[in-house]
């Protein structure tokens, strides 16, 4: 089903629903009611779609023209029903699983980007019933897949693939030597993960924090604007960094037996 262009009656299960505070809306976008919002890094409402950087908070209760910018707007968090994709079809057995966003009015077993919609609750004849309460919302995100990305040369994480927070850099030189993987900009909330993968001699990784940030490493947190390295001769395990404030990178392992190769490096 094609992404809607009019208000929508997007069925509901008569949960308690509750409507979060006010947010910004996204220049020149159009919201229609019923439909699947989410929000960027920005802060900024928008219509969901398969976009990396996007994170699903809800349904729009109201359709809103903010061709002119300034409007803001609510979110209602609930159980409801969207269409089922046609090319990734979700099955009844699919049941507690999370599901993805193809459009901002049709979910997905599976999407380009992986944006979740939140959990399958049922799945009928007209559609799959998601539920898009809070805590169903967080669970959905932490079930994403890693994706692994390969770098062969120095290179800038985007603050979209910051905020989606689930993908990892796998970093070598295809002709040997040390090479740098710079931050975005910390902002609360996203995460980004960092692989040495060589372990020749002087194939060194260094992770470059934005001017003002700042990066935990095993011994310290570095300065300002400075960087941690990983000069140890081996292939490391992911280190996963987390923005716990703007401005400030942790670790963020669940296991961390390899975070004492990642040192920091003020210089």
């Amino acid at each position: 089903m094609a992404a809607a262009t009019v208000d929508i009656d997007t069925k509901e299960i008569k949960f308690p629903r509750f409507l979060a505070g006010k947010f910004n809306l996204l220049n020149d976008t159009i919201l229609y009611a019923g439909i699947m919002q989410a929000i960027d890094y920005t802060d900024e409402v928008q219509p969901a779609a398969d976009t990396a950087g996007l994170k699903v908070i809800g349904r729009c209760p109201l359709g809103q023209d903010n061709a002119a910018d300034g409007l803001t707007g609510t979110t209602e968090m609930g159980i409801f029903r969207y269409a089922n994709s046609s090319t990734h079809v979700i099955p009844r057995s699919a049941i507690g699983q999370e599901c993805y966003v193809e459009d901002n009015q049709t979910v997905a077993g599976w999407s380009t980007n992986l944006v979740p919609a939140g959990l399958i609750y049922d799945v009928d004849d007209d559609g799959v019933w998601v539920d898009q309460r809070a805590e169903a919302l967080a669970a959905a995100w932490l079930r994403r897949p890693v994706k692994r990305v390969a770098k062969v040369a120095a290179y800038e994480v985007t603050d979209a693939i910051g905020f989606e927070g689930r993908t990892y850099f796998h970093m070598t030189l295809t002709a040997g030597g040390a090479v740098e993987i710079t931050l975005p900009g910390a902002v609360a909330g996203m995460r980004v993960g960092v692989q040495r993968g060589s372990a020749t001699a002087a194939d060194d990784v260094t992770i470059q924090a934005a001017t003002g940030d700042t990066i935990e490493a095993s011994d310290a947190v570095c300065a300002a604007g400075k960087q941690i390295d990983n000069t140890v001769d081996a292939i490391s395990q992911i280190l996963w960094l987390r923005a716990v404030t703007d401005g400030a990178w942790k670790i963020d392992n669940p296991m961390p037996t390899d975070v004492t190769s990642w040192v920091k490096n003020d210089a």
